[in-house]
């Protein structure tokens, strides 16, 4: 996985992208959702039972952040 290191390091909403990801491949995604939810649970203070909806977030916030949809 390669992404293109040029930009810096991006924060909106509280969301941390790191390298520039608009030149991710399709490949990328399901990783940056699931470090994206791992991010809410983190946030969250990692309580348990909300797993599903971290996901959902995550999905939905990289998607959006990627133009996907």
């Amino acid at each position: 996985m390669t992404m293109n290191n040029n930009a810096t390091e991006r924060e909106s909403d509280g969301m941390h992208y790191g390298p520039d990801t608009s030149g991710c491949p399709i490949e990328c995604v399901p990783d940056l959702i699931r470090k994206r939810a791992y991010q809410l649970f983190e946030a969250r203070g990692r309580q348990t039972s909300h797993e599903l909806d971290d996901w959902l977030q995550a999905e939905h916030e990289i998607k959006h952040h990627l133009r996907l949809f």
